[in-house]
């Protein structure tokens, strides 16, 4: 079912998934969804746990890298490339309410990163200061996502493919533009 509503979310908008369809996707009865999470929320809720349990542990591999910041940037876009519809999630579902579903995203992913950027980029960079590095991670957190939440937007008006996000050239572009802020406007 997790498998299945990953899948659909990869399709489709959260409020366009059914529990019918997880059901008929995952070949198994729909009543299987409420038996083992309730509802469809909580089937989503158990995929941002499982999701968040696998991206945390990848992050914790990033510190040690020889380059974390810039590792940080070709993990996160990667993830979001392979998981448009997250990305979709975030901007359809959660930036619009206060649902259950919403503070669990909130609790398994934000707020996790909240505390692990900053600490990545104090150690990483001249930045020393919890405030500056906490404004500085905000930054980078929003170059990367912005472009996925804004997909339409990003494709139409600038003719920014899918496939400029997956490739090195945006990764450095990224990267280069975060370095240099960082470097121009605190590290003077």
């Amino acid at each position: 079912l997790l498998t299945s509503a990953e899948e659909l979310l990869a399709e489709k908008p959260y409020s366009n998934i059914t529990i019918r369809e997880l059901g008929l996707r995952s070949g198994v009865n729909s009543a299987m969804v409420s038996y083992y999470f309730t509802n469809k929320e909580g089937l989503f809720i158990a995929l941002l746990d499982e999701m968040s349990k696998k991206h945390f542990i990848v992050m914790q591999s990033i510190a040690n890298s020889a380059d974390p910041i810039k590792t940080f940037i070709e993990t996160i876009l990667a993830m979001l490339n392979k998981h448009n519809g997250l990305a979709r999630l975030i901007h359809n579902e959660f930036s619009a309410g206060n649902s259950k579903l919403s503070n669990a995203f909130i609790d398994r992913f934000p707020r996790k990163m909240a505390i692990f950027i900053p600490q990545l980029i104090k150690r990483n960079t001249s930045i020393k200061d919890d405030r500056k590095a906490k404004y500085v991670a905000f930054t980078l957190v929003t170059m990367l996502i912005t472009p996925f939440i804004n997909k339409s937007i990003r494709q139409q008006a600038w003719q920014i493919s899918d496939e400029e996000l997956q490739s090195p050239l945006w990764v450095e572009h990224i990267y280069q533009q975060f370095m240099f802020g960082c470097h121009h406007f605190y590290e003077r």
